[in-house]
C-alpha cells in the first residue's frame, strides 16, 4: 500500500518539535548551561549524560506499554498526546532556566523533557513501522521522516541567529539567552498543532500479529541476534554526529577561529544537504538494500568528517563546503535503521509469535540518546581534563586545543567505521522480507 503524501506529510508533523530535543539541544544547551547560566564544564557534561541515561529504561517501561495499549483513540495516539503535554512543561523549565541555576534543578527539567519526548518518539516511530509492510514503502515513510527533522533542524538552527539579528528592533539585546529562549518559544508553540495533525491526519492499521507480552520478553529480545546487532548499528553511526555536534561550536571558535555565530551558522549548510541527501540515499536503498545504502553512507560521512580538521584557518566558505558534502551522508543511517527495525520487528513475530514492535522501537531510542549522551558526557569531561575553558574561545592553549581537535577527529571517524562494518554483515534484504511477510500473512 502505497500512502498518500498528504498522510506521510502529516506523519512527519511531529518531528519539527521532536527534532528540537534531539541534536540542536545537545548543540546549544549545554554549551549555554556552561557559559552563560554558570555551570561548570564537567557538571554540565554528566547531567547532560546522566539524564539520558536514566532515561534509558523509561523508553523500555514505554515501549512495553505501548505494545499492550487498546484504546478508542487508538494504540499510538494516547502516547503521543501525554508525551506532549510532559515534553511542554520540561521545554519550558529546560529552555528558560535562570543564571545560577543548581544542577538538581537542571537535572530536573532535562528529566521531564526527556520523558515527554521518549513517550512520544517510541509512539511516533513504532506508528512508522505499523503503517506498511512493504520493504520500499517502509523506505518511503521513514524518508519522509528524516525530511521532517531535516526541515527541523535547518528551522530551528536559524531561530537563534534570526532572534539576535532582529532584537534589537523591537529592544532586546542580542545574546545567547536570546537565541536559546527564541528556540524554546518555537518549540513550545509547535508542539501541540503537530500533534494534533499527526492524530487527525495518519490513520492506524491494527496489527493482527499484536499479543500482550511481559517483562521477561525485554529480556528475551534483548538477546534476539538480528536486534543486537541493528542496535550495535544505530548506536555507532549515532555517536559520529553526537560527538561532532557536542564540539562543532568549540572546534570551529577555538581551534578554527570563526565567531559562536559562524559556527552556528555552518551547521546550517550541515542540515541543508540532508534535505537533498535523504531522498538520495532513499533511491540508493532501492537500487541496492537499505544496509548496503547505511554501510555506503557511514563510511563515506567518517571520510568527510576527517577533511572538516584539515580544513584551514578562518576560511568560512571552505569549511561550508565541507559541512555540506558531510551532511550529505550523515543524514542516511538514521530512517534507514528505522526502516530496517520494521523489517526486523516482522522476523522476531513470524519466529515468536509476538509483536513487540513498541518495545523494538523504544530500546531504539534509547540506543540513539545514548548516541548523543556518550559524547556530551565523555568528551566536556575529557575537555575540563585538559584545561579547556568554554570562555576562553581560541584563547585556550595549544594543548587544550589539541585535545579539542582529536576529540572532533578521532571518535566521530572510527564509530562510523564500525557502523559501516556492522552493516554490511545484515541479512535480511527485500526477497527475505518479503518472505517473511508471506509468511506472516499465510497464518
Amino acid at each position: 500500500m502505497l500512502h498518500k503524501r498528504r498522510t506521510l506529510a502529516a506523519f512527519a508533523a511531529p518531528c519539527l518539535p521532536l527534532t528540537g530535543v534531539g541534536l540542536p539541544l545537545v548543540v546549544y544547551l549545554p554549551p549555554y548551561y556552561a557559559s552563560t547560566l554558570g555551570l561548570e564544564l564537567a557538571v554540565v557534561g554528566i547531567l547532560f549524560s546522566a539524564v539520558r541515561w536514566i532515561d534509558l529504561p523509561i523508553d523500555i517501561a514505554f515501549g512495553h506499554w505501548i505494545d499492550r495499549t487498546e484504546t478508542r483513540l487508538g494504540r499510538f495516539k494516547p502516547w503521543m498526546l501525554g508525551g506532549g503535554i510532559a515534553m511542554a512543561l520540561g521545554l519550558a523549565m529546560v529552555f528558560f532556566a535562570s543564571p545560577g541555576i543548581t544542577p538538581i534543578r537542571a537535572f530536573a527539567g532535562l528529566l521531564l523533557l526527556y520523558v515527554g519526548f521518549s513517550a512520544a518518539q517510541v509512539a511516533h516511530t513504532s506508528w512508522g513501522q505499523a503503517l506498511s509492510t512493504d520493504y520500499h514503502e517502509r523506505s518511503r515513510i521513514f524518508s519522509w521522516w528524516q525530511t521532517g527533522n531535516m526541515v527541523a533542524l535547518i528551522s530551528l538552527l536559524a531561530v537563534p541567529p534570526l532572534a539576535n539579528a532582529l532584537g534589537p528592533r523591537f529592544g532586546w539585546e542580542p545574546s545567547a539567552a536570546l537565541g536559546v529562549h527564541a528556540m524554546g518559544w518555537v518549540l513550545l508553540l509547535l508542539v501541540i498543532p503537530t500533534f494534533a495533525i499527526i492524530m487527525l491526519g495518519v490513520p492506524e492499521r491494527k496489527s493482527v500479529h499484536q499479543h500482550p507480552h511481559g517483562w521477561a520478553d525485554i529480556v528475551s529480545a534483548l538477546k534476539r541476534p538480528l536486534l543486537r546487532r541493528l542496535l550495535l548499528i544505530d548506536l555507532f553511526a549515532s555517536l559520529p554526529p553526537g560527538f561532532g555536534g557536542a564540539l562543532l561550536i568549540f572546534f570551529f571558535e577555538a581551534a578554527r577561529g570563526f565567531s559562536v555565530a559562524e559556527a552556528r551558522l555552518l551547521l546550517l549548510f550541515y542540515f541543508a544537504a540532508g534535505l537533498i541527501g535523504a531522498p538520495l540515499w532513499g533511491m540508493i536503498a532501492r537500487r541496492t538494500s537499505k544496509h548496503m545504502a547505511v554501510a555506503l553512507s557511514i563510511s563515506s560521512y567518517a571520510v568527510l568528517h576527517a577533511m572538516l580538521v584539515l580544513a584551514p584557518q578562518q576560511n568560512f566558505w571552505l569549511a561550508a563546503g565541507g559541512m555540506l558534502l558531510a551532511g550529505l551522508p550523515a543524514v542516511a543511517p538514521a530512517f534507514l535503521v528505522r526502516a530496517m527495525l520494521a523489517d526486523v520487528t516482522d522476523a522476531e513475530t513470524l519466529a515468536t509469535g509476538r509483536s513487540n514492535a513498541g518495545l523494538y522501537y523504544a530500546v531504539l531510542v534509547g540506543v540513539q540518546k545514548l548516541g548523543y549522551a556518550i559524547p556530551v558526557g565523555l568528551a566536556y569531561i575529557v575537555l575540563d581534563m585538559v584545561g579547556f575553558d568554554a570562555k576562553l574561545g581560541a584563547a585556550n592553549t595549544p594543548a587544550a586545543i589539541d585535545g579539542l581537535v582529536m576529540l572532533f577527529l578521532v571518535p566521530p571517524v572510527s564509530t562510523a567505521l564500525i557502523a559501516a562494518w556492522l552493516a554490511r554483515g545484515w541479512t535480511i534484504d527485500r526477497a527475505a522480507q518479503q518472505q517473511i511477510i508471506a509468511e506472516l500473512q499465510s497464518r
